[in-house]
């Protein structure tokens, strides 16, 4: 891996702009944030605005990859019209093992445009690319079929099957843990073109951090 590692430029796609968040990202991510649907599936509750700009001058601060545990963390922001309509992060889970997880929470308003799943390939472009990462990996609680969908959708392979292992908001569920090699990432299917919409786009994909 080619570390330390940060995005000297904005991630662009055919419709999104990833970039390193700002203080002026405050209301559009409390939007996200405090929306009981868009956290169903990631490990907080709906937070206010003062628990979210805690966590926003954290993200701001969440630059660069060096060393086990660190967080690249980048807001989705449309190219049309400057919006920000999403929060991602990757994970540097292991440097031996090269190994990074994602995770993902979109707004809800978003939903069904293929947002997420235009995201997450540029992410997984970005990892397998100038970071050199071998392996990336993303848990996802069971219920939420929109994610596991979308990540199945964009190559990556169902591995492990987790039954009841963690009490999640005071329920007892299972954890789908998927992943995807960097040399079987220039072989990934692609059945829909780049910005193609889907009815059933992810808002969230939730690792411990976010």
């Amino acid at each position: 891996m080619h570390l330390p590692f940060s995005v000297a430029a904005p991630v662009r796609t055919a419709r999104l702009m990833l970039r390193p968040f700002v203080p002026e990202d405050l209301e559009p991510l409390l939007g996200i944030h405090s929306d009981p649907r868009a956290v169903r599936y990631v490990p907080y509750p709906p937070r206010d605005r003062a628990a979210v700009d805690h966590v926003l001058t954290r993200k701001i601060g969440d630059t660069e990859l060096a060393a086990d545990g660190d967080l690249l963390e980048l807001a989705v922001v449309r190219s049309d019209s400057d919006e920000l309509i999403g929060d991602v992060l990757l994970i540097l889970t292991s440097t031996e093992h090269e190994t990074v997880e994602i995770g993902y929470i979109f707004a809800t308003a978003q939903a069904g445009h293929g947002y997420a799943t235009e995201t997450v390939r540029a992410l997984l472009d970005l990892a397998f690319g100038p970071l050199g990462a071998r392996r990336m990996i993303a848990r996802v609680d069971e219920r939420n079929t929109r994610s596991c969908a979308l990540l199945e959708r964009i190559g990556m392979r169902l591995e492990a099957r987790l039954i009841e292992n963690e009490w999640f908001k005071g329920e007892l569920t299972s954890e789908v843990d998927y992943a995807v090699l960097a040399r079987e990432w220039p072989d990934r299917p692609r059945p829909f073109p780049r910005g193609a919409a889907f009815p059933g786009d992810a808002t969230s994909s939730a690792p411990n951090s976010a």
